[in-house]
């Protein structure tokens, strides 16, 4: 992992600085991506494993695929593939050379812990654990820890899988590895972090049987034509279940 350093200061777009639709943690990464992309002038990142890249950001890889899924969704960057499964990250927001805005490396300070309003998180990781069938005093208990909602999402689609059939107690197992810390593989987080628009897409291709003729409407889109197999052979366990 290589990363030259940035200069005293990076220039920061007051759309970054002064936002009131991204919360604090996602801010605060997208200060940090600019710190990345600064020696390729602020367009874009050196390509980084998603380990590589969620150590960078200082962030667990569930957070970072939420913070980037909030990003691409308020249209500050976008992302594209490169080889060895490495991830290029894309500033599209401009950067002038007039901005006045700036932030010294390493001193961004993330007020409140994690940047969340005071019940949003909390109301998101409860839902998404209902949704798991979690309840009672697990509930209470993995609520407390204040579990990322994208790893219970992620472990959800996890116990979907054909190959997961076996499991008598699905909702159990969630929770021991919620419990114990574990993180699901890069794929289950990156389907649960898919947008609705990405989901739409991947229901309109499986409906039109795109399965046995290769994804041909997801062309040019590689992220979504990687995940399409497993997210159909999830859909399909749910649904003949």
């Amino acid at each position: 992992m290589t990363s030259s350093p940035p200069p005293s200061f990076i220039k920061l777009p007051p759309l970054v600085a002064h936002s009131d639709q991204v919360d604090d943690g996602a801010v605060v990464t997208m200060i940090r991506i600019l710190e990345l992309a600064w020696e390729f002038k602020y367009r874009k990142t050196a390509p980084y494993t998603p380990d590589e890249l969620a150590e960078l950001l200082h962030r667990t890889r569930a957070t970072m695929w939420r913070h980037l899924k909030t990003l691409r969704a308020a249209g500050w960057i976008g992302s594209k593939r490169a080889a060895g499964r490495k991830l290029v990250i894309q500033v599209l927001i401009p950067i002038l050379d007039d901005d006045k805005a700036a932030v010294e490396p390493g001193r961004v300070v993330l007020p409140g812990g994690n940047g969340d309003g005071p019940g949003g998180a909390q109301n998101e990781l409860r839902q998404a654990l209902t949704d798991v069938g979690v309840l009672g005093r697990p509930l209470r208990e993995l609520c407390q820890m204040g579990i990322d909602p994208i790893l219970v999402r992620a472990w959800h689609l996890w116990t979907w899988h054909p190959d997961q059939d076996w499991m008598e107690n699905p909702t159990g197992y969630v929770i021991q590895r919620l419990r114990t810390g574990d993180e699901p593989p890069d794929e289950y987080l990156e389907l649960a972090c898919l947008t609705e628009e990405e989901v739409g897409q991947l229901q309109a291709a499986y409906v039109a049987s795109e399965a046995y003729s290769g994804w041909p409407s997801l062309d040019g889109q590689e992220k979504l034509r990687r995940l399409a197999p497993l997210w159909a052979a999830i859909t399909r366990n749910m649904r003949e279940y």
